[in-house]
């Protein structure tokens, strides 16, 4: 499809741009949205451009977090790929924007009560981006009532949030409510506070802001809450930003009565004196987002509502309260506009100099622009398969850019010819990376390119089996990434295009180690007969809405294992007889596997959530007369002896197994190292029956 331009921050770059990008492809749970407007919300977005900005020095001091994984992944994984790692990360664009209106253009399967042409008001950062196509969840976008112009209905993400926020702070008729700060969240809480019938006073020190708070409904305002009658108030909303010594939340409690609600909508600090708190009895609140199902990716991704008698008020149906409301007049956005700009002018509105702002700032898209339309790939003659390996590559992570891309640029026979993403924005990233890269939203597009005769993919594990057997089925050359499957359709999947097309293409899976130096030399030294192997591998807990813990990706602990037992495999170099698993903890992953071959030798793996100080892969050999032992990939020791050490760097094989791939395409045979399709499908069924048994 044709490409679109969207409002992207570079970190690495410390700047923001207006970018072309491939326009996203829409899942089966999503709509693709033509923007018509989309709003910026100041206190949001012009933080994020000053975060962005800054000095390395100043991300640091804002993330401490993120320089303390920086540095334990430098000293377990050393310099060079903790320095690739990092890069990648910052030179990742991040979309702006979270509020919008627009038109649907396509609608996924599952997107059911939309249809093409539907004007919709989105939601959601990362969905309702500035750009002009978007992909959205069908529970982040909502149907706009006629009434309702496109302009007023890219509020709809905001009055949302201050729906929300009045549900926490549990304001009904003619309760009295505080709301500290006028800004653009501030003015729309009180507006909402007053369509459910409170009594709203305003505290804010700019008189602008005051003014258009009396004009828009607030009962009075005042520049400070000094001014404010003491104890007398049911709900203080803290819309303004609090931090050090900005202590709000003891302002708001010298205003509430006995046992109130103070409700932080604002980036709150929670400094506060214990006392006032203690004698009144306040119940602090937090405002997440827009509503309930924010950030669950059952919610979001895939389009599981949660019922209405367990959860009255979701993010969609606050979206569509808010329409509602403005559909019959109660709820008026106009006032608060301040400025409309072009989208065209939406980066210059950013970067030179202008400060944020009264309140809203509108940006209205050139729906004139032409439509997407299928674009015919370039009709170049294919290169022949024994030739320079012409790339594809489908997936776009971190793993990609931090882990293998760097291999792939060193060599002068690959040429990386396409890169995709659904979202589009991260195949630009690449392609930034790779200038020769074309960039695309769709996988299919890769697979279909003439001028690709090798794709590598790195997708979310789900869509492993059904990509590989694509990319076989035309006849590429397949780099896929572990695990082969998550299940045994898919792995059925591959074994019948396997039986089709056998031997016609080269195939490998991501199991690097076994192509590590260390492997290699611990390899040539192992003795003949029986060997045990000792596997300990460490993880680290993942946060709870990652993607590995949704339904149908197999979960953390198949989408590794296969690393391990592949490379125990392949150092004894026999056929494995039996595998069984002892799950200690299912949940988390926590499992010890065994391991017998064929020669009679064992092997263990344990793939547990231990200390992070301990080592995160311990790999121990023994047999009579014989021990080694491989430490996080830094270090092998053979009969108590250190036959090889990397003070700086861990190598796990990744650039030998990218040598072994493309040096198998250009000879035409494989390397001696390299299992066939047909093993490893057999391998991850052996591992799924015994997890599951």
């Amino acid at each position: 499809m044709t490409d679109m331009k969207a409002l992207l921050r570079f970190p690495g770059e410390r700047k923001i741009a207006l970018v072309d990008c491939p326009i996203p492809s829409p899942t089966k749970n999503a709509v693709l949205v033509r923007t018509s407007y989309s709003l910026i919300s100041p206190g949001t977005e012009f933080p994020q451009v000053r975060q962005t900005t800054a000095s390395l020095i100043h991300k640091a001091w804002q993330r401490p977090d993120l320089v303390a994984l920086t540095l334990r992944t430098l000293g377990s994984e050393g310099a060079t790929r903790t320095l690739d790692r990092v890069n990648n990360r910052l030179n990742q664009p991040l979309p702006m924007g979270y509020c919008g209106s627009g038109i649907i253009h396509a609608t996924g399967e599952n997107a059911d009560g939309f249809s093409v042409g539907q004007r919709v008001a989105i939601a959601g950062m990362g969905h309702a981006n500035h750009a002009e196509w978007n992909t959205v969840p069908i529970n982040l976008a909502c149907p706009i009532p006629e009434t309702v112009s496109d302009q007023k209905a890219a509020f709809t993400t905001l009055y949302a949030l201050a729906l929300h926020a009045m549900r926490q702070g549990e304001t009904a008729i003619g309760d009295r409510v505080a709301i500290i700060g006028a800004g653009l969240i501030g003015q729309l809480v009180g507006e909402v506070a007053k369509v459910a019938g409170a009594h709203v006073e305003i505290i804010e020190p700019d008189a602008f802001r005051r003014n258009t708070a009396l004009q828009n409904g607030a009962h009075a305002c005042f520049g400070e809450t000094s001014e404010l009658a003491e104890n007398t108030f049911d709900a203080v909303y803290i819309c303004a930003p609090a931090k050090g010594a900005n202590r709000l939340i003891d302002a708001a409690t010298r205003l509430c009565r006995d046992r109130a609600l103070i409700v932080c909508v604002g980036d709150v600090a929670i400094n506060a004196e214990r006392s006032p708190l203690y004698a009144k009895e306040v119940t602090i609140r937090q405002v997440r987002s827009y509503g309930p199902g924010r950030y669950d990716p059952g919610y979001e991704e895939f389009g599981q509502d949660y019922p209405i008698g367990h959860v009255r008020w979701t993010i969609k149906r606050n979206m569509q309260a808010a329409l509602d409301l403005m559909a019959d007049g109660r709820l008026d956005p106009s006032a608060l506009i301040t400025s409309e700009i072009a989208f065209t002018d939406i980066a210059d509105h950013f970067t030179k100099g202008h400060l944020p702002d009264h309140l809203a700032c509108i940006v209205r898209y050139d729906t004139a622009t032409p439509q997407p339309t299928e674009q015919k790939a370039a009709q170049k003659t294919p290169t022949p398969s024994n030739t320079a390996l012409k790339l594809g590559l489908i997936g776009a992570g971190n793993y990609l850019g931090g882990s293998l891309l760097p291999h792939l640029n060193k060599r002068d026979d690959i040429d990386i010819v396409s890169c995709c993403s659904q979202n589009g924005i991260s195949a630009m990233a690449l392609a930034r990376k790779v200038p020769s890269a074309q960039a695309t939203s769709s996988a299919q597009d890769v697979i279909n390119d003439p001028t690709v005769n090798s794709v590598m993919i790195t997708t979310r594990h789900d869509s492993h089996a059904e990509l590989a057997a694509m990319a076989l089925a035309a006849g590429k050359n397949v780099w896929l990434e572990k695990p082969i499957a998550v299940d045994q359709a898919g792995l059925e999947m591959l074994r019948d295009q396997n039986a089709r097309t056998a031997g016609n293409s080269a195939f490998m899976l991501g199991h690097n180690r076994r192509y590590a130096p260390m492997s290699t030399a611990l390899r040539t030294s192992l003795p003949d007969g029986p060997k045990h192997f000792r596997y300990r591998a460490r993880f680290s807990p993942l946060p709870a809405n990652h993607w590995l813990h949704q339904p149908g990706q197999g979960g953390r602990t198949l989408g590794e294992i296969s690393h391990f037992i592949d490379l125990i495999q392949s150092l004894i170099g026999r056929d494995i007889t039996e595998i069984t698993c002892n799950w200690l903890d299912r949940k988390t992953g926590d499992s010890i596997w065994h391991l017998r071959f064929s020669d009679g030798s064992t092997g263990e793996v344990s793939y547990l959530l231990t200390d992070r100080r301990c080592a995160k892969e311990i790999l121990e050999t023994n047999a009579p007369g014989f021990d080694a032992k491989i430490t996080d990939w830094r270090k092998l020791q053979i009969n108590g002896r250190t036959v090889m050490r990397s003070w700086f760097t861990q190598d796990k094989g990744q650039k030998a197994a990218i040598d072994a791939f493309a040096d198998a395409i250009t000879s035409g045979s494989p390397h001696p190292q390299t299992p066939s399709l047909t093993d490893e499908i057999r391998l991850m069924a052996r591992i799924l029956e015994a997890a599951n048994s």
